[in-house]
């Protein structure tokens, strides 16, 4: 008799991990079907061991163990995929079955199990053979980019092998496939959320069916596909913050992609147009090998403008007269223009006059935004709440609160002010619902001579061809936010707008003391990546730190309790502990913030201590941010 661990694969049943005996013969990866309460569920097994090895836990256990069913299938997952969720659940901090799930669609999970699925075909590589793991850095536009995928895939058909592109948006995946399913369509498998379970059910088929090379084109979950015969991983646009998973334990798929290529024996490349400081600083380490030499210099064919906006202390200036001269220009040329503003609405701050009190949200105390409609309102970014715009400071009662900062539709409203006949389209969040909508604007946008898209930096997702002319029209608040990878962010803003701007380029800014600006309008990767490295090291940030953080939130006599008491257990690790108000009336959110060394991760004792808080704690290994 064997007793036997497994993961539910069902609604309603919140515990992570179950057990259950058999005398079947089965192994980690099958599926098998267990009784839970008074029916019976698909779960995952996990791990198997004799029952000789668990009798004191038999006999101490609350409740009997139940046997399991029936083995639905014997292999479903296979050792390689196991083998590089357990380390992606240690890195983490996250339990095998949170992570397995985050690798393998839910549409898959629950549907394929109840098809006839071919099994994997075996890997070529002996067990235990061992295998020199080749990580290549690609850093092209992303023409270029695309062209290369082309060739390697061509190569990797010519021998026989398979080769998984990884995208981080549909807007990507539809771009990349414009280019590469020329000639090879039939051969291509696309898998992404959009298309529907029966869709994804009949790739997935195909995937594990088909006994010629494939290319499989896929977002982010779809990196666990099993087919044995893939040579190569590709993470394109790796730069892309959509590669961390929003629910725990909030992977990053650029290293799941990299553990499995490991547990594989694969060839992994990571290309973008500007790839990541992590990745640069590894890549100096000679971690990784290059496909093309790393370019020191971006070239443009653009002219390059700089303009400081100077606003006069009688009003306040949106608009510098060298962009509206250039936006006239070009409308008059039957030109189209792209203006970016980073942030929505009207102005991103409104506050009183009187007594100088920030206007915040009721629900969660975060500072408000201010937006047009036909009666103007106040939107809470963080909570989403809003309420009309027309109301007294509720510190001392003043009617005089005004909006600071640019948004999206001070921008519009200024431009439409001085050039009234230009035709304008707006494209941001609070009117964009789909990304159908999104790529219908831009496409009617790109059809219109003469045309102005004002776009936050949503737009970046859709609008992928050059066009005439770009700006920067408000940018400057985005350094005010708390963020250590905040000028890698800025910086990789504007060098992709500048790319597509084929003959003018104008940044204006009013944070005249950033060199970032100079760096980006000159192209100097170099330059950037050697300034942005020496300063993380100096202050301790990744690539030479690693951050955990533990997020609780509640009310205030029950947070700071625990999180003191959680300080009190990690004794010993450096850490900080940030406060600040929750998403709703009365709450606190709290961040624990802890600061590694960035080879001592995973630290046993630290992962036993983190998996085993309760479901209340998050925990982010490598957060994109440290407060939110």
């Amino acid at each position: 008799m064997k007793i036997v661990s497994v993961i539910p694969i069902a609604r309603g049943v919140f515990k992570e991990e179950l057990d259950y005996f058999t005398t079947q013969p089965v192994a980690p990866g099958a599926i098998v079907s267990v009784p839970v309460r008074n029916r019976t569920i698909d779960a995952l097994v996990t791990a198997c061991r004799p029952a000789e090895e668990a009798k004191s836990a038999i006999r101490t256990a609350a409740f009997p163990l139940r046997k399991i069913e029936r083995v639905r299938q014997t292999s479903f997952f296979t050792p390689e995929l196991m083998a590089a969720a357990r380390r992606l659940a240690d890195y983490f901090a996250g339990s095998l079955g949170q992570t397995l799930k985050g690798l393998i669609p839910a549409e898959i999970l629950t549907g394929a199990i109840k098809t006839i699925v071919p099994a994997a075909r075996p890997s070529s590589r002996a067990r235990g053979q061992s295998v020199t793991i080749e990580k290549y850095v690609l850093q092209e536009s992303d023409e270029e980019r695309l062209i290369y995928y082309k060739g390697l895939i061509r190569e990797e058909f010519a021998k026989g092998a398979s080769v998984f592109l990884c995208l981080p948006t549909l807007a990507d995946v539809k771009k990349a496939l414009e280019s590469l399913e020329r000639g090879i369509a039939e051969y291509t498998v696309v898998c992404h959320h959009d298309l529907g379970r029966r869709a994804l059910l009949d790739g997935w088929r195909r995937v594990l069916a088909s006994e010629h090379p494939l290319l499989v084109v896929a977002t982010p979950s779809f990196l666990a596909l099993p087919r044995a015969d893939v040579s190569t991983i590709i993470i394109d646009r790796e730069n892309s913050p959509a590669y961390k998973a929003l629910t725990r334990p909030f992977l990053d798929y650029r290293l799941a992609a990299e553990f499995l290529a490991e547990a594989g024996g694969q060839r992994l490349v990571l290309g973008d147009f500007i790839l990541r400081v992590e990745t640069i600083h590894r890549f100096n380490q000679n971690l990784y090998q290059v496909l093309t030499p790393i370019k020191h210099h971006i070239v443009s064919g653009a002219e390059q403008k700089i303009v400081n906006v100077k606003s006069s202390p009688a009003r306040f200036r949106v608009l510098s007269d060298d962009l509206i001269a250039a936006v006239a220009g070009a409308s008059q040329n039957n030109e189209r223009f792209f203006l970016f503003v980073h942030r929505r609405g009207l102005s991103p701050l409104v506050v009183c006059q009187d007594c100088g009190a920030a206007v915040v949200c009721r629900n969660c105390q975060s500072p408000v935004s201010l937006h047009q409609a036909a009666e103007n309102f106040l939107l809470c970014h963080h909570c989403g709440a809003r309420r009309s715009a027309a109301e007294k400071c509720a510190v001392c009662g003043g009617w005089r609160l005004i909006g600071l900062g640019i948004g999206l539709e001070l921008v519009a409203k200024e431009l439409a002010e001085y050039l009234p006949l230009v035709k304008l389209f707006k494209l941001d969040s609070d009117r964009i619902r789909s990304g159908r909508q999104a790529e219908a604007l831009v496409k009617k946008f790109l059809a219109t001579p003469g045309g102005v898209l004002v776009g936050t930096e949503m737009t970046m997702y859709y609008l992928r061809d050059k066009i005439e002319n770009a700006a920067v029209a408000a940018i400057d608040s985005l350094f005010a936010l708390p963020d250590y990878r905040i000028n890698e962010r800025v910086f990789n803003l504007l060098l992709r707008l500048r790319a597509l701007a084929s003959k003018s380029f104008l940044i204006q800014m009013r944070n005249v003391k950033s060199r970032l600006f100079d760096l980006a309008s000159r192209g100097s990767l170099l330059d950037f990546y050697r300034q942005e490295l020496a300063e993380r090291r100096e202050y301790g940030y990744p690539p030479f730190k690693l951050f955990i953080k533990i997020s609780l939130a509640g009310r205030r006599e029950d947070v700071l309790p625990a999180m003191r008491a959680l300080e009190r257990d990690l004794a010993g690790y450096e850490l900080d502990i940030l406060s600040g108000a929750g998403t709703r009336p009365g709450q606190v959110a709290a961040n624990l913030i802890l600061r590694l060394n960035t080879p001592d991760w995973p630290d046993p004792r630290l992962l036993e201590i983190l998996k085993s808080l309760p479901p209340r704690y998050c925990v982010t290994v490598d957060p994109e941010n440290l407060l939110d």
